[in-house]
């Protein structure tokens, strides 16, 4: 077993069917699922960036929206650094969501950076389109110092942008000692036959 060093760890909070799993595809392998399937526990990815002249590797875990995961899910926040909450702004009850899982990410990881993500939002085409007063998402977003952004997985709108902020942002933290790395497991074993 080799050990492979992770800069920093991204969860993917959200309710069901609020994009996060279109939004980790896209950026982790570049692709859009018409029809995903539904994370059941947790799915797993690793992306090297490039940041202000650095390389950082992101472990990213998205995470399943339905509530009989929640008890499960939580085991998934320690020592992340980042939080995507996700949302889709046609659904004010997917909006309401963000508010529990910054609770229980708060119990957790308390120093974690929150960013509250619009997905989907090649669904909108004007200010009537969203279910949530975009003032109401700003103000929340500025009174809980969260960063926000827009995203589109299908268009491939925003999406690398996210993650580019996020990575800065880690690097402007860690300049100021306030990070740790994660150590993982890989097998160096790698299978020679198969495609590609």
């Amino acid at each position: 077993m080799s050990t492979m060093k992770v800069d920093f760890k991204v969860v993917l909070l959200g309710d069901s069917n609020a994009g996060k799993t279109s939004l980790f595809e896209r950026f982790v392998n570049n692709k859009f699922a018409k029809d995903p399937k539904q994370t059941v526990g947790v799915s797993f990815g690793l992306k090297t960036i490039g940041v202000r002249g650095s390389q950082v590797v992101m472990g990213i875990w998205d995470t399943a929206g339905q509530e009989r995961y929640q008890s499960l899910t939580k085991m998934y926040y320690r020592k992340a650094s980042s939080a995507i909450l996700c949302f889709d702004p046609t659904k004010r009850s997917s909006y309401e969501k963000v508010k529990f899982w910054i609770k229980e990410l708060r119990e957790t990881e308390s120093r974690c950076s929150i960013y509250l993500v619009a997905t989907k939002i090649d669904l909108i085409s004007s200010d009537e389109d969203w279910d949530i007063p975009q003032q109401e998402v700003m103000n929340f977003a500025q009174k809980n110092k969260f960063k926000t952004c827009e995203t589109s997985a299908k268009e491939d709108i925003g999406v690398n942008k996210l993650f580019a902020i996020i990575a800065q942002d880690y690097l402007m933290k860690d300049e100021k000692g306030g990070n740790e790395s994660i150590r993982l497991h890989s097998s160096e074993e790698q299978s020679k036959s198969g495609c590609c």
